[in-house]
């Protein structure tokens, strides 16, 4: 029985994915459950199995190529013949239908016919600068009617892949074509993608959201061309790299952020998990990253504004009553960031086991969306690679991010002399908007003693 597989919809928010590994050729025998197709999308890259075992009839996909939420990737001949099957596949099919076609652009207005002057007067060519852009792409739009609409810099000779009556409609509503992501066949721009930017940008405004000056990318002054001063290459960025960058831009330009630093003295906790490890095995081997998500858990119960979110829209404080705790993974595809949900009903030792599996599961890229989504607070731990501070941006909806650097030997002053003691630095960085400094100092204070005497965790947690 033919049966077409789609992709499917993988996580909340997630529309498209590009293909980075294909499994299967046509003719393979596949069992049910085995994977036919890797998919990266915004937040993971995940399989798509094969929902019954068959033979292979088509791939409808290439590596690299981008792909929908309903489309078709792969054409399977299913082993045995159940007509109950046969009429879910084709009510599927009959349900998705056009997920793969684009949609005609919904009452498109006629093009007006050109003048007798417009038929004889070609469209001129402005001059290319130095920089690589035409003067008309300087100057002030065109006034001549359905004239290209060069406004917007553009990259080498591209020409936004729109009709005359849309770049009309764009530039009646003040909407810069280019920054307008196209839903059609090639990008091309509809009268429909030209509302729908129109709606979610209105939308962001009302929230309190910043703007960016390109549809879902960070804000940027266009490029000059450097290839005039040499040899250059382009490489494309990764989703985790995409999603990172706007991430990052969209923090730093909205959170006035303010970083603390302090240190604790952890000689007992690191020599404690040091006669742990020396019977523990791969599994369950304690990192200090460990100590530090049970720290921070109980720290968070006892300051909750540092596990909230912050609402301009409605001008309310949204207080979790669910402790999630991100911890920052270095992956070769960019920064990604699992969550140890409910951490502050875990003690340590499973804390360790589940962070070990998710840090594991993260760099090979087969966690999953749900995996990396919900967290309250993040610790990012570069202590393994080396520095002695660093100031980590706050991840919205999160208010707060614990920075930790590499521990070493310092001197301290027990009060009658210096002792060497293994000292760990610690940054706090946090929205000031929710927090202040005051309630900073102390939150960071808390994290130190904890570590300085692990019973604090139970006693004030």
């Amino acid at each position: 029985m033919k049966q077409e597989i789609r992709v499917p919809e993988v996580a909340e928010g997630v529309t498209k994915g590009t293909v980075v590994a294909i499994a299967i050729a046509v003719g393979d025998q596949v069992a049910a459950d085995q994977t036919l197709v890797e998919l990266e999308t915004d937040k993971a890259v995940v399989e798509i199995p094969s929902p019954t075992a068959g033979t292979i009839m088509e791939v409808r996909v290439e590596e690299g190529a981008e792909v929908a939420v309903g489309a078709v990737i792969v054409v399977l001949d299913s082993e045995g013949d159940t007509g109950e099957s046969e009429k879910a596949s084709t009510g599927e099919a009959e349900a998705t239908a056009g997920a793969d076609e684009p949609e005609p652009e919904s009452e498109p207005e006629p093009e007006p016919e050109p003048t007798p002057e417009e038929e004889k007067q070609p469209e001129p060519q402005a001059p290319r600068t130095a920089g690589g852009a035409s003067a008309a792409e300087k100057s002030e739009p065109a006034t001549g009617q359905d004239q290209i609409d060069l406004t917007s810099v553009r990259r080498d000779d591209e020409v936004a892949p729109a009709s005359p009556t849309v770049r009309r409609q764009a530039r009646e509503l003040g909407v810069d074509i280019y920054r307008v992501k196209g839903s059609g066949p090639g990008g091309r721009i509809s009268a429909e993608d030209v509302r729908n930017y129109v709606r979610d940008t209105m939308q962001k405004i009302g929230s309190g959201m910043v703007v960016s000056s390109t549809a879902g990318q960070p804000v940027q002054r266009p490029l000059p061309d450097l290839s005039r001063f040499g040899t250059i290459s382009r490489e494309p960025l990764s989703k985790v790299r995409e999603l990172t960058a706007d991430a990052m831009s969209y923090a730093w330009s909205t959170i006035p952020m303010v970083t603390q630093y302090d240190k604790a003295r952890i000689d007992d906790i690191e020599k404690f998990r040091k006669q742990f490890n020396a019977s523990a095995t791969a599994e369950n081997k304690l990192t200090m990253t460990a100590f530090l998500v049970k720290d921070c858990a109980a720290a968070l119960r006892a300051f909750p504004h540092f596990n909230s979110a912050l609402d301009l829209a409605s001008k309310e404080l949204v207080l979790n009553h669910f402790i999630n705790i991100g911890v920052a993974v270095d992956t070769p595809a960019g920064l990604l960031v699992p969550v140890i949900r409910d951490a502050d009903g875990k003690g340590i030792e499973r804390i360790a086991t589940e962070l070990n599996k998710l840090a594991e599961k993260t760099r090979e890229r087969r966690v999953s969306p749900q995996e990396l989504e919900g967290g309250t607070f993040t610790i990012s731990n570069l202590g393994g690679i080396g520095g002695n501070a660093f100031t980590p941006i706050v991840y919205p909806p999160q208010v707060a991010i614990l920075g930790v650097s590499e521990a070493e030997m310092a001197p301290v002053w027990n009060g009658k002399k210096f002792a060497p003691q293994l000292m760990l630095p610690l940054s706090l960085t946090y929205d000031h908007r929710v927090i202040d400094g005051a309630a900073g100092a102390r939150f960071l204070r808390w994290i130190c003693q904890a570590l300085e005497n692990p019973l604090n965790m139970v006693m004030k947690g």
